[in-house]
């Protein structure tokens, strides 16, 4: 195939080969693609690292081959729109129009610094950190030094766990019948009367949430003789302790206080060794204590956390439903506990998430019911639990009195109250109908109550957050372009560079992503980094993320001419838009020249454009 070149006034020279048939046997090469080592560590992360081996420690993946869908993290929905592309190392939200790689990915779940997410990423992929990577800020390094601050004193409990001085706090967990075994696995630990500050030498003591200081300026450990349980953030890191008062001594619970590392709200007590288990299980089991949470795991049942607080929070709630669609509150049965587990339905509520409820008998919390009526009792009651609003309807039986109308009205009023809360319409009304029916009370009035109708609602998608409209939208064209080099299409590449400073690329949106294809050798998310324009990298990412198979070198040169077809003829309209403006006087020779080469030109390229 032998290519011929066009020149214009109005623009630089266009050098793409345009063949006589309509079918581009090949391209000729124009440069060899070089190739190196990695420019800085977080280029060697980012290669080494698997996108979905992360994302899967954060949100439930399911599928096969390079695709894999979840619902999203980022934003509230019960269809799946998220998707993790294996190949292409990168993941994409069509609800909320979020994406990136896996970096982007790592700093929006865990509210971390790039610097923060390039080490993590490391860590889960195994690659050892270098003294010194270039990549370090103030914030990153206060981090790792608490960190390590929190690992050695979490060494230190442990080791004093043995001491003479910690015999009542060994005597607890003989009492709970805690073995060996998963006293280590949890770190139990021990504080002594003091100790710690010598130990850790910290610089910023009190910053760290491990020390108090009294008004006279004196520092000591805040933590003095009480069993210790440290608290981890979802990677097993240990970020903060609670400590069980040994005898009469008030608190009974004390936690560390919040620091860099350590917001409580932010926190699910054991989340890193449920979330496998609840993954598999499809829920998650919410207790309120650690010996409740530690108790089930030994028990075998080991999809629980536990919630540290009096109910759970907004956070919270997110962080579960990262992994599961369903929870299971297990709170202790006393007026405290149930209080909390009515505050918490709402906000689970709010999350999509399906609520079940499990009010152990005998009025015990799971610690003591598990030690007394063993793992298999347990487990029935669990598989058995019942759905929030079926648990509300029993407890409004022991809590009202049916036959009073009044009673009657308020219990309907208090189960509503939460019905009303569900997400999904369709759902929303056949729970509706089960509490009239319930009540025994007319229908119509319940869904009056509710303001539903009595006819199914349509069945239309599930609606996604609002999103703005996008006011730019790529051309199929650009798409194509943009698929190709994604796919590494040599053939693509090589034919761009020449033309790759001509001025017709000015006019194309997407002109900016592709330049930095051809530098990055067709990496998506290195060519999207930096990229200012954001809307554009979502429009990019949205492209790739519905690949529709491999781009031929046919299809992407094809794309070319038709956006230098779509620049000519811009050309066009203003050269004849001139020509008009001089009317009978006659029109300059140059300009009629110049309107003659777009239009042969044009001819030319619809010509040789297959598929036109």
């Amino acid at each position: 195939m032998k290519p011929f070149f066009f020149s214009l006034r109005p623009t630089r020279q266009f050098k793409v080969a345009i063949p006589s048939n309509p079918r581009l046997y090949s391209l000729t090469p124009f440069f060899e693609p070089t190739a190196g080592a990695m420019k800085n560590f977080s280029d060697t992360v980012r290669d080494s690292a698997d996108i979905t081996r992360v994302v899967s420690d954060y949100v439930s993946l399911k599928g096969s081959g390079n695709s894999l869908k979840g619902l999203c993290p980022f934003h509230t929905e019960k269809t799946p729109s998220f998707t993790v592309h294996r190949d292409k190392q990168f993941f994409f939200c069509h609800g909320c129009k979020v994406g990136g790689d896996v970096f982007k990915f790592v700093m929006l779940a865990e509210r971390v610094t790039f610097p923060e997410a390039v080490r993590i990423v490391a860590e889960k992929s195994g690659i050892p950190m270098p003294a010194q990577i270039g990549i370090v800020d103030e914030k990153t390094d206060q981090r790792r030094q608490l960190l390590d601050l929190h690992e050695k004193a979490a060494s230190y409990f442990r080791r004093m766990i043995s001491s003479d001085e910690a015999a009542a706090a060994r005597e607890v967990l003989h009492k709970r019948k805690i073995n060996a075994e998963f006293a280590e696995r949890f770190g139990l630990g021990y504080a002594p009367h003091a100790g710690l500050l010598d130990y850790l030498s910290p610089r910023d003591p009190v910053s760290s949430g491990l020390f108090v200081k009294n008004d006279r300026g004196e520092v000591f450990d805040r933590f003095r003789r009480r069993l210790m349980f440290p608290i981890w953030n979802d990677r097993g890191k240990v970020i903060a302790f609670g400590g069980r008062a040994l005898g009469d001594v008030q608190p009974k619970y004390l936690n560390s206080a919040e620091s860099a590392l350590y917001t409580k709200s932010y926190v699910l007590y054991g989340l890193h060794l449920a979330r496998g288990s609840a993954q598999k299980a499809g829920r998650i089991v919410m207790v309120e204590g650690y010996f409740d949470c530690l108790s089930l795991h030994q028990a075998g049942i080991e999809n629980v956390v536990a919630s540290c607080g009096t109910s759970l929070t907004t956070h919270q709630v997110a962080l579960a439903a990262r992994y599961v669609p369903e929870v299971v509150m297990n709170y202790d049965p006393d007026a405290a506990g149930q209080t909390a587990m009515r505050k918490s339905i709402e906000l689970l509520l709010a999350k999509n998430l399906r609520v079940r409820i499990l009010k152990l008998p005998q009025g015990l919390d799971p610690d003591d019911f598990v030690r007394q009526e063993g793992a298999e009792t347990y487990g029935r009651l669990l598989q058995a639990a019942p759905y929030f609003w079926q648990y509300l309807l029993a407890e409004s039986g022991r809590n009202f009195d049916l036959n009073d109308p009044a009673m009657k009205g308020a219990a309907v009023r208090d189960v509503l109250e939460f019905v009303g809360k569900i997400q999904d319409a369709v759902e929303r009304l056949e729970v509706a109908r089960a509490v009239a029916e319930a009540f025994k009370v007319p229908e119509p009035l319940v869904l009056e109550r509710l303001k539903l109708s009595s006819r199914r609602p349509e069945l239309a998608p599930v609606s996604r957050q609002t999103v703005a409209a996008a006011s730019r939208k790529l051309l199929e064209a650009e798409k194509q372009l943009i698929l190709a080099l994604v796919q590494k299409n040599k053939s693509v590449a090589e034919a761009i560079q020449p033309i790759r400073n001509d001025e017709f690329w000015r006019e194309v949106w997407s002109w900016p992503v592709v330049t930095r294809l051809l530098d990055a050798e067709g990496d998506m998310e290195k060519a999207l980094s930096d990229l200012a324009d954001e809307q554009l990298a979502g429009e990019v990412r949205a492209a790739v993320s519905d690949d529709p198979g491999t781009m031929t070198a046919e299809y992407a040169m094809s794309s070319i001419y038709k956006l230098y077809d779509e620049h000519l003829k811009k050309r066009q309209s203003e050269i004849q838009q001139q020509l008009q403006g001089y009317g009978a006087e006659g029109a300059p020779r140059d300009l009629l020249v110049s309107l003659s080469e777009i239009l042969s030109v044009r001819n030319r390229i619809r010509k040789g454009v297959p598929n036109s």
